[in-house]
């Protein structure tokens, strides 16, 4: 099924696949379990829970198939979630991934976040997940130091952006050393087992490293299953904060 601008779904066995392009997979759904993490960076942006582990606002820019705003909706009904999607052909597929509708505490909304997140109030959001990505690379307007920029103003302190980037993008050392720049080297990065993505964490005015818990915890409302699929990207993430000192 074809969403239109390139964007389609493929169906497997037990997976429903959004793809842009020819081969890009976006997002991946379990069709027996539509609310699990299927794709490991997905799994790492859930690091955020080391630094925020009862956020009241995540604000998300790249809806894609839903996956990350489905899970959180899910396991921390506390989270007031805003999901900003800038392409109408992905988001007219969001019932065909089962993304629920919007409701007090849950929305999605149609336009670029860039722009949305220039207009906002400071130190309004306590996580931020960043995974704008079309067909060919990433939104151009995601990766400028004036973006990035807004990313720690809107951020209270504390609070963390979480970003998709990708290994292969020849524009990667930029793009951390905006990141590295703009929150005063307080991120760091860690690269997924699979796909070739990256993923990047950046506090507002804290380093990463500080106040880490010794122990990982599971969040209250969140099954032990679930927590169990997820644990070990937060244990990656966890020792490579730890091993990392500041960057660039």
């Amino acid at each position: 099924m074809n969403g239109g601008d390139g964007v389609r779904i493929e169906n497997d066995r037990f997976l429903r696949r959004l793809c842009f392009g020819d081969t890009d997979v976006q997002s991946a759904m379990d069709l027996r379990d539509p609310d699990r993490l299927v794709l490991e960076y997905t799994r790492l942006m859930m690091g955020f829970l080391l630094f925020q582990p009862r956020p009241s606002h995540i604000l998300m820019i790249g809806l894609g198939g839903g996956s990350l705003p489905k899970f959180c909706h899910r396991h921390l009904p506390e989270a007031d979630i805003t999901v900003l999607e800038v392409d109408p052909s992905v988001l007219a597929l969001r019932d065909r991934f089962e993304i629920p509708p919007d409701q007090p505490g849950f929305r999605v909304l149609l336009g670029d976040g860039a722009a949305h997140l220039a207009t906002m109030n400071d130190a309004s959001v306590d996580v931020l997940l960043v995974d704008g990505f079309d067909a060919g690379r990433m939104a151009p307007s995601l990766g400028t130091q004036g973006f990035y920029a807004d990313c720690r103003r809107v951020l209270r302190s504390g609070g963390v952006m979480v970003g998709n980037l990708h290994e292969l993008d020849l524009q990667l050392g930029i793009f951390l050393d905006r990141i590295g720049q703009c929150f005063d080297g307080h991120a760091a990065y860690v690269p997924a087992r699979e796909c070739g993505n990256c993923v990047v964490f950046a506090r507002r005015e804290v380093a990463l490293s500080s106040r880490l818990p010794r122990h990982l915890r599971r969040p209250g409302a969140m099954p032990e299953a679930t927590w169990a699929g997820i644990e070990a990207a937060l244990h990656d993430v966890l020792r490579t904060v730890r091993a990392t000192r500041r960057f660039p």
